[in-house]
C-alpha cells in the first residue's frame, strides 16, 4: 500500500503516512454500484466477511483506485516532504522557542537582581562598619545609596534612621563639651540628659560609644563643679567633703583636683596651726595638724610642722624652768655664732602664677658648727604700691640641717592677682633644744629677682645680752652688738 500524497510505501496497518503525515485512504468505504446498490468490505475479528465474487470485484476496484492516483516523481515527493515537515513542525517549534526566550530572560533578570542584592548587602555591611567606627556621615551616604538601589529594603531604612540619630547625638555631645569648657555646667548637664533620653533603652552597639562619652562628660562636669567651688572653701571640713565626692570619680579625672584640694588642706592646716602656736596653744596646734594629716598623710610640710610644735612645746616648758639659768650661762664664741648666725639665706623667689596665687620659694644653708632644726621663715607680702597685704610662715625642709647642708622652703598665698613684694622679716631655728631668734631681715623677692634691702637686729627671746651676727649671701657682713 502506498501514500496517495507522497507515494511512499506504507505499512499494512498504517493510519498516517510516516513520510508526509497524510491520513491513509480507507478501502472499506462504501461504494455505490451502477444500479444504486452498495459493495461493502467488511472485516470482523480479523477474518474476511465477503464472498469470492465480491473479492474479485474488490480487486478490480483497487486497480481502478490505483489508476486514479497520480504518479509523483521522487524529486517532487522530497520537496513535498520538506514543505510538509517544516509546516507541521511550526506548532512545536514556536512554543519551544518562546519558552527558551522567556527562560533566558528570566535567567538574566535573576542573575542581575542577584548581583544587585549582593551589592546592596556589601553597601549595608560597609555602612555598618563606618557607623561603628564613628564615621556617621560616610555611613549615611552609603545607606542612601543602598536605598536608591533597593527602596523596599526596610533594614537599610532602619539603619539610616539609627545613623541619623547618631549624627544628632554627636552634635548634642559637641554642644555639651563646649558648655563644659565655658564652665556652663548646668547647660552641659541638660544636654547630656537630652542625649541619654534619646538613646533610651536601645541596645544597639551603635550607641555604646555615646554611653561611654556621656559618662566621661558627667565626670568632667562633677570635677569642674568641685574645682569651681574651691576658692570659696575656707575650712578643712569643707575641703574634705569635696574629697569624698572625688573618691567616687575615676582617679585619672579626679587626680588634679584632688591634688589641689590636698595642697589647700595643707596650707589651711599650717596657717591655722601657726596661729595657735603663736599664742602657745600647743594642744590645738597638734589637733589641727593631725586633722590635716588624716587627708594628706605623710606630707613632709605637715610632719615638719608637727615636729616643730612638739619641739616648741618642749622648749616652752623648758624655757619657763630654765630661762634664768640659761641667761646666766656664758656662751663661747662658737656657741654664740651657732645661736645667732646659723642660717644663711641663699635665695628667695616670689612669683604670681596664672591663677593669681603667690608662690614663694627659697633656700637656706646651715652655717653653724652643729646641727640645727625647725628652721622657720617669717615673711610679709606687699602690693605694687608697697601696701601691706599679709604675712606668712614657711617651714624649711628637711627638718634637720647638718653643718653645711642646705634646705628649701616654699609657701603659697592664694588670691594676690598682682605683682607683689615678699620680705623676710625673721628667721628662727632650734639649737640644742632652745628656741633662738636669729635675725630680723627684710629680704625682697619681686618679679623673679631677689634683692637684699635692709638688715635689722632683733633681741633674742631671752633678756640675756647677746651678740647678734647677721650674714646674708651677696652682701658684706653687718654686725650689731646689743648689750
Amino acid at each position: 500500500m502506498f501514500c496517495n500524497q507522497c507515494g511512499e510505501k506504507l505499512a499494512a496497518d498504517s493510519k498516517f503516512c510516516a513520510s508526509c503525515g497524510a491520513p491513509v485512504a480507507k478501502l472499506d468505504e462504501e461504494k455505490k454500484d451502477d444500479d444504486g446498490s452498495r459493495s461493502v468490505l467488511l472485516v470482523e475479528n480479523g477474518q474476511a466477511a465477503a464472498n469470492d465474487s465480491l473479492s474479485e470485484a474488490r480487486i478490480d476496484d483497487i486497480d481502478e483506485v490505483k489508476r486514479d492516483i497520480p504518479v509523483i516523481s521522487p524529486e517532487e515527493s522530497r520537496s513535498r516532504r520538506k514543505r510538509f515537515t517544516f509546516k507541521s513542525a511550526l506548532p512545536v517549534i514556536f512554543p519551544l522557542v518562546s519558552t527558551l526566550l522567556v527562560a533566558v530572560g528570566l535567567s538574566y533578570y535573576y542573575f542581575l537582581e542577584k548581583e544587585v542584592n549582593a551589592e546592596v548587602l556589601d553597601i549595608k555591611k560597609s555602612a555598618e562598619e563606618k557607623a561603628l567606627e564613628g564615621n556617621y556621615e560616610t555611613s549615611k551616604k552609603l545607606l542612601e545609596e543602598g536605598i536608591s538601589k533597593r527602596p523596599a529594603y526596610t533594614a537599610l531604612k532602619d539603619d539610616l534612621e539609627l545613623v541619623k540619630l547618631a549624627l544628632e547625638l554627636e552634635k548634642i555631645l559637641e554642644s555639651a563639651s563646649s558648655d563644659i569648657q565655658k564652665t556652663e555646667f548646668d547647660a552641659a548637664s541638660k544636654s547630656l540628659a537630652s542625649l541619654k533620653s534619646k538613646i533610651g533603652e536601645s541596645e544597639s552597639p551603635l550607641f555604646e560609644p555615646f554611653t561611654t562619652k556621656v559618662e566621661e562628660k558627667e565626670v568632667q562636669i562633677a570635677v569642674g563643679i568641685i574645682k569651681k567651688e574651691l576658692n570659696g572653701l575656707k575650712t578643712v571640713d569643707e575641703l574634705a567633703g569635696k574629697l569624698s565626692l572625688l573618691a567616687t570619680l575615676p582617679e585619672k579625672e579626679a587626680y588634679p583636683v584632688k591634688t589641689e584640694i590636698l595642697n589647700k588642706i595643707i596650707q589651711i592646716s599650717t596657717d591655722d596651726a601657726e596661729g595657735k602656736l603663736k599664742s602657745k596653744q600647743f594642744t590645738d596646734a597638734f589637733s589641727i595638724i593631725d586633722k590635716g594629716l588624716e587627708y594628706a598623710s605623710n606630707d613632709k610640710k605637715l610632719l615638719a610642722f608637727r615636729d616643730r610644735v612638739e619641739q616648741e612645746k618642749t622648749a616652752f616648758e623648758q624655757a619657763e624652768q630654765q630661762r634664768i639659768e640659761q641667761a646666766m650661762e656664758a656662751a663661747a664664741q662658737e656657741d654664740i655664732k651657732n645661736r645667732t648666725a646659723a642660717v644663711e639665706v641663699l635665695g628667695l623667689t616670689a612669683e604670681v602664677d596664672e591663677y593669681g596665687d603667690l608662690y614663694v620659694t627659697g633656700e637656706v644653708k646651715n652655717t653653724a658648727t652643729t646641727a640645727i632644726s625647725s628652721v622657720t621663715i617669717y615673711y610679709s607680702i606687699y602690693d605694687e604700691n608697697n601696701g601691706y597685704i599679709d604675712e606668712g610662715v614657711a617651714i624649711v625642709y628637711p627638718y634637720y640641717l647638718e653643718p653645711g647642708e642646705s634646705g628649701a622652703f616654699d609657701d603659697m598665698y592664694y588670691g594676690v592677682y598682682q605683682n607683689a613684694t615678699v620680705t623676710i622679716d625673721n628667721i628662727t631655728w632650734y639649737l640644742n633644744g632652745s628656741v633662738k631668734s636669729s635675725m630680723k631681715n627684710q629680704f625682697q623677692g619681686m618679679d623673679f629677682f631677689t634683692e637684699l634691702e635692709k638688715v635689722l637686729p632683733q633681741s633674742l627671746l631671752t633678756n640675756t645680752p647677746m651678740v647678734c651676727d647677721v650674714f646674708i649671701k651677696g652682701e658684706e657682713d653687718k654686725r650689731r652688738h646689743t648689750k
